[in-house]
C-alpha cells in the first residue's frame, strides 16, 4: 500500500499536468472540437450532439474526418448564438 506522501505526490503531479493542459488550451485553442469536447464546452449532452451531427438539416457545424465528427469552434459559437436568438428548442 502506497504511503500517504506518495499518494499526495501523485495527486499533485496529476493536478500540475491538468493545469498545464488547461493553460496550453487557453493560450492556443484548437480550431475544432470533438463531440466530447463540444459537450463539455456547451453543456449539451454528447448524445444530443451526435444526433445533431448526424442530421444534415440541423445546421449543426460538424464535419467528418473518417468516422470521427469534428466541430468548428467558431461556427459552433455562431450556431449557439443563432439558436439563442431564435429561442429554438433542441
Amino acid at each position: 500500500m502506497p504511503s500517504k506522501k506518495a499518494v499526495e505526490e501523485n495527486i499533485l503531479e496529476q493536478l500540475q499536468e491538468t493545469i498545464k493542459e488547461a493553460v496550453k488550451e487557453a493560450m492556443n485553442p484548437k480550431l475544432t472540437l470533438t463531440i466530447e469536447e463540444a459537450a463539455k464546452y456547451t453543456g449539451i449532452g454528447r448524445d444530443k450532439l451526435l444526433e445533431l451531427a448526424h442530421n444534415p438539416e440541423s445546421g449543426f457545424p460538424a464535419f467528418r474526418v473518417g468516422t470521427k465528427f469534428l466541430i468548428s469552434r467558431e461556427l459552433l459559437k455562431e450556431w449557439l448564438k443563432k439558436l439563442a436568438e431564435e429561442r429554438r428548442i433542441l
